[in-house]
Formats: structure tokens, C-alpha cells, sequence
């Protein structure tokens, strides 16, 4: 696991400021703390930078990497799980190699397949290579967008990074919001791909590559499988099948050469992998999990316990306070570098800060919700179609005005303004909303007004066009496991673990096991009121009737009721101060509206007085001409 960084002038050709490439580089030095590298070709105006957080092969994967001749060079940050397969395939295809990473594995395959050869990777990655034959620079994002990749592009160069903060180093570049993805993040609480909060920066979305020449550069899309739902299996042979992948997909993740353990929240995704995880290795496996101070139904401190217990593992834990959550969240947004308001996002660093005191590698169980159908709008996609039988008149003037005035319900009113959509790329739009047209309009001052939300629904289509022909749930499940999952909870994992120098890998998401997962009908996913269903029973095999039917948890944080006490003060200052980046950019009146009705416990406001706060931290510390000292 690392972090890389480059500049491509690819019209002027001149050659990148060595200082500037060091700078670039030292920004991202906690990504890879083991080992950097430099390549120059200084004809081309290239720069390829890299730093190494040692994983495999610890003694000869030193990087920027090239082929034999030197005419292909790249510099790679992620894993390549299927890389031995590859590896003997190319062999017998008569290349030969002189390392044993995964990372070389990449470059003969672009050799032998051209751009043909990224949809055979199996990993999680984003990686810039270099082809000096065609002199063309190509940045590839895996397909679920597990890492992140940023660039800056112009008429004149390219530059680009794992991180934001090296692409801030580029002197053209000018820190200003988006405007548009302001709108953007309060909608949705984080700012969807290809946009960031950062005017004229993008990042890849997942499954894209940039393909950029002395002709200019394209963006275009190199991974493409739509789902083909399987109704031949019967449920018993599914289930078995699914065990299989499952193991498979941990086998193949676990591969290291250093120290491995795993995240445990106690819930049935982390608590199989861990229960896999012990089979294969036969050893006791680190688990690592995080709970808070206070008596809360979701601290799930002893539930983990017992799942740890029952497994054998060496249990680890970390116990988190309001006061101790005020002071760290500048951390972690420092690290986040975008705005993204998931209140668990501390809690991961925490736990992550706590795992890479004893390990190096940890699994987590990040992605299964999304194919499985494990959120509650999952429930409301499977069966919305009985909601739309009632006549529009009635939901209009009698259902949506009663729920409306139901205090403290914001789930249930998002899903009642969603369920009676017809059209599918609208619904999903108005299920991923979190706050209403009408208190967006109040908060955003006239001068900041953004141009609707088209760049969501655009977002969102890519993906629904690639299932239009399936049932209402897989849709989503699909859109689910590459819109919301990359900008969200997978940049924030990714993040989270590397600021603090650890790999996390997510093994629901191995690219055979996602390929399977999603042809799993509907009626599998979620059946009764049961979600995870296919899932939950293959999970039997290794957890008990209690723990798969116990309420999903996860890292929750009790916010909502920090907002309403320990943080109301410390929350309303940060805000509404003079100065202030909400002041600047959103009227206050809504501001401090919704704080007295978070507070009187009238509404539930946590999401959107969280995603303001977030903004207020980011501007403070990205925009601002002030620099913040992340230590």
C-alpha cells in the first residue's frame, strides 16, 4: 500500500522542478513511511513520484517500476490479489520477470493486453503508468473506487495524486469551493466522483482511466460487467457457492508479508471474516474495535467482546469520549482532505490508530451492505412498488403531509418523498438526499446558488444505465456498490487507515466475489423482512443464531445526542462565529434554527448540522490562507 503523485506537462514538455516533485512527495510520506522513488523523463516534462508502505516482496518492489527496456514505468498504489495467476500466465506467454510483486505483474500485462489488460486486475488500485513508446500517461482507478485518485487537469499539464495535498503543492492551482459540489455534498453528505470540493480538481470514478498524449487528454470508462441475474441455482446451492467465494476472497487477501488482523464491530460481516480468517491461518488473529463512554444502545464494545471470545482471537479496543471526538475530528478531516460528514469516519481512525500498533494488514467487513441489501432504503426499494399502488391524491394530501409532522423521523420522511417516484434514477436521487429542497434553498445565500442537481442525477445515471433492464432493488444494490460506497465509506477507509501508515482491505469486494454476488436475484437478498439474507445464511455455518440475528450496529456514534449537550456550544460557535465559512457561504437564520430543534429534540438535524460542521473544519484548514499544522 502506498501513495503516488506526478505532473505530465504534455504540451510545454518542461521538465518538473525536482523541488516541487520532493515537496509533492513529503506530503504524502505517511501513505509510505518504508520507501520513496522518483522517475524523471525530463523530454516528456514527467514526473512520476512514489512512497512505499512495504506489504510484499519487501525487498525488491521499489518504485517508480519499469520493464525491462525502460519504455513502460509506472507507479502503483493498491494490491493486485489474482497477481500469481497473471504472473504464470504471462510467464508461459514468454515474459520474464525479475521481481515478485504484484506491481510488476502490471506492466508486463499492459505489454501483452494494452488498456485490455486493467480489467483482468483483481485488487483494489489507482496507478499512473507511463508509456514513452506512444509517450502517454494513463491513470487507472479499480473498479469499486477502494482507492482514490485525484487530478488537476489543464490545456497544458496533468498533474495528480493519491492525495489531494500533493496536487495542492501545484502552484496553478487555486484553492476555491465548488460551488456546485457544495450543493452537491449537502444533499448527499459527501461529494460524488468525477467532482471534489476543490474547484477544477476531479477525481476518477471507478472502473475510469485517464488517457492523456501531446494531443490532449479523455477520461473513459475500462471496466464494464453489468450483472446477469442467476435463476437457475436453487438456494442451497447458492448458499454453498457463496461460502466458497467468500473463502476464496479472504484466502486471497490475506496474502502478506507482514503482520495481518481484522476489524471487528460484532456484526455478522466482520465477525465471518474473522471466523474465516482463524480457519485458514490456524493462528489467533489481532481483532481490533472501538466503543464510547455512556450507556448506548449501539455501543457494541461487548458484543464484540463475545464474538472474540467465541472465535479465540487477541482482542484489542479503543474507548472514545465527546470530549475526545472534539478534539480529534480536525484530524481526521485533515486527512479525509474532502468534506465527507460520516460520523463514523472518527471512530474508523481511532481503530485504525489502534490496529497499526500491533499490525500492518487489517480486513474489515466495508462493502457487503451495499450488495447484499443490508440498509433500510434497500428495504424501501424492495418493496416500494406496494407504497406506489396507493392513488398519487392520497400519498399527496394524506400520507406525506401526516409524515411530515412526525418529530424526529428523518428516515422515514426521506423515504416517503422517495418510495413514489416512478422513474428510478429520480427515486434513487431522492433516497441518497438528505436534506429537503426547501431547507437546502433557505441555507444557500442567493450568490451561492449552485445550478440544481444535475450533476447527482448525472453521477447516478452512469451507473443505472448499465441495469435499466433489471428489477428496482438490483439497480440499486448496483449503483450502491460504486456511487455512494467510493465517495463515502471507501474514502474514508482508505483515508483513515493510511493516515496512520495501515493497509484495510475489504474482501467483499474481491472482483470474482462481486461478480457472483451480483447475480444473486433480488428475492435472495432480501427475503421477507430478512436483509443480507443469502448472506446471513451462509454465515451460519461459521456464527451463531443469535449473533446473524442480531440488529446491524456498526461503528455508530452517538452524535445526536452530543449535539444536544456536551457539543451544542462548541457546535453553534464553530458555525455562526464571525467569519465563518457557513456565514459566508449559507444564511445563519436556518443554522440556528436547526440547532434549537436538535436541541428541544423537535427534529433530528445530526446529519446536516454534522455535514456543516465538517465544511466549516475543511474550509478552515484547505481554503483559508492560513496553513493548519496537522500535528
Amino acid at each position: 500500500m502506498c501513495g503516488i503523485t506526478g505532473i505530465y506537462n504534455y504540451k510545454s514538455k518542461e521538465p518538473v522542478d525536482r523541488h516541487l516533485s520532493e515537496k509533492m512527495k513529503n506530503s504524502i510520506i505517511h501513505r509510505g513511511p518504508d520507501d520513496e522513488g522518483s522517475y524523471f523523463f525530463d523530454k516528456a516534462g514527467l514526473f512520476l513520484g512514489f512512497r512505499r508502505l512495504s506489504i510484499i516482496d519487501l525487498s525488491t518492489g521499489h518504485q517508480p517500476m519499469c520493464n525491462e527496456n525502460g519504455s513502460v514505468w509506472i507507479a502503483f498504489n493498491g494490491e493486485i490479489y489474482n497477481f500469481p495467476d497473471l504472473r504464470s500466465e504471462l510467464t508461459s506467454l514468454g515474459h520474464t520477470f525479475k521481481t515478485n510483486s504484484d506491481t510488476e505483474t502490471i506492466i508486463h500485462a499492459y505489454e501483452q493486453w494494452g488498456m485490455d489488460a486493467f480489467s483482468k486486475l483483481n485488487g483494489m488500485y489507482g496507478f499512473a503508468l507511463w508509456d514513452s513508446n506512444n509517450r502517454q500517461l494513463i491513470l487507472a482507478r479499480d473498479p469499486f473506487g477502494i482507492k482514490p485518485l485525484y487530478y488537476r487537469a489543464s490545456d497544458k499539464s496533468i498533474v495528480f495524486g493519491s492525495e489531494l495535498k500533493s496536487i495542492l503543492h501545484f502552484s496553478q492551482v487555486k484553492r476555491e469551493v465548488d460551488l456546485q459540489a457544495l450543493s452537491d455534498f449537502l444533499t448527499l453528505t459527501y461529494v460524488p466522483s468525477p467532482s471534489t470540493a476543490f474547484k477544477g480538481i476531479k477525481k476518477l470514478p471507478p472502473g475510469f482511466a485517464l488517457i492523456c498524449s501531446e494531443n490532449g487528454f479523455k477520461v473513459q470508462r475500462f471496466y464494464k460487467k453489468p450483472p446477469k441475474l442467476n435463476y437457475a441455482f436453487k438456494e442451497n446451492e447458492l448458499i454453498e457457492e457463496l461460502r466458497e467465494r467468500i473463502v476464496q476472497a479472504v484466502k486471497r487477501q490475506m496474502i502478506s508479508d507482514v503482520p495481518l488482523g481484522a476489524m471487528l464491530s460484532g456484526g455478522v460481516d466482520s465477525s465471518t471474516l474473522v471466523k474465516i480468517m482463524t480457519e485458514l491461518s490456524g493462528e489467533q488473529i489481532k481483532t481490533f474495535t472501538v466503543g464510547f463512554e455512556g450507556d448506548y444502545e449501539f455501543n457494541e464494545l461487548h458484543i464484540a467482546r463475545e464474538v472474540a471470545k467465541s472465535i479465540g482471537s487477541n482482542h484489542f479496543e479503543a474507548v472514545v469520549s465527546s470530549k475526545d471526538y472534539e478534539d480529534l475530528l480536525p484530524h481526521s478531516i485533515w486527512h479525509l482532505e474532502e468534506p465527507v460528514a460520516t460520523t463514523s469516519t472518527l471512530a474508523f481512525y481511532l481503530i485504525c490508530k489502534l490496529a497499526r500498533q500491533h499490525v500492518t494488514v487489517v480486513l474489515t467487513g466495508q462493502g457487503a451492505d451495499e450488495p447484499f441489501a443490508g440498509y433500510p432504503r434497500h428495504l424501501g426499494e424492495r418493496y416500494g412498488s406496494v407504497y406506489r399502488l396507493i392513488p398519487a391524491f392520497l400519498r399527496q394530501t394524506i400520507v406525506a403531509p401526516l409524515i411530515e409532522r412526525l418529530p424526529r423521523n428523518e428516515r422515514l420522511k426521506r423515504a416517503v418523498r422517495s418510495l413514489g417516484i416512478q422513474d428510478p434514477v429520480q427515486r434513487m436521487f431522492h433516497v441518497y438526499n438528505t436534506i429537503n429542497h426547501e431547507l437546502k434553498k433557505e441555507l444557500l445565500q442567493n450568490s451561492f446558488q449552485a445550478n440544481g442537481n444535475n450533476e447527482i442525477i448525472d453521477s447516478i445515471k452512469i451507473w443505472q444505465d448499465d441495469v435499466a433492464g433489471l428489477d428496482g432493488l438490483s439497480q440499486m444494490l448496483y449503483i450502491d456498490s460504486r456511487f455512494s460506497l467510493s465517495d463515502n465509506l471507501l474514502t474514508y477507509g482508505d483515508k483513515m487507515s493510511m493516515a496512520v501508515s495501515l493497509e484495510a482491505r475489504v474482501p467483499f469486494l474481491d472482483l470474482e466475489l462481486m461478480n457472483f454476488v451480483e447475480s444473486i436475484p433480488p428475492s435472495l437478498k432480501i427475503k421477507g423482512l430478512t436483509q443480507k439474507y443469502l448472506l446471513k445464511k451462509a454465515a451460519s455455518k461459521w456464527l451463531s443464531d443469535d449473533l446473524i440475528k442480531r440488529k446491524k450496529v456498526g461503528f455508530a456514534i452517538p452524535v445526536d445526542e452530543w449535539f444536544q449537550s456536551e457539543m451544542r456550544k462548541s457546535v453553534e460557535d464553530k458555525l455562526l462565529s464571525e467569519g465563518s465559512a457557513c456565514r459566508t457561504f449559507l444564511n445563519p437564520l436556518p443554522i440556528r434554527k436547526m440547532l434549537d430543534e436538535h436541541q428541544n429534540k423537535k427534529e433530528d438535524h445530526k446529519r446536516i448540522l454534522f455535514s456543516l460542521l465538517t465544511f466549516e473544519i475543511w474550509h478552515e484548514m484547505f481554503i483559508k490562507p492560513v496553513v493548519w499544522n496537522e500535528t
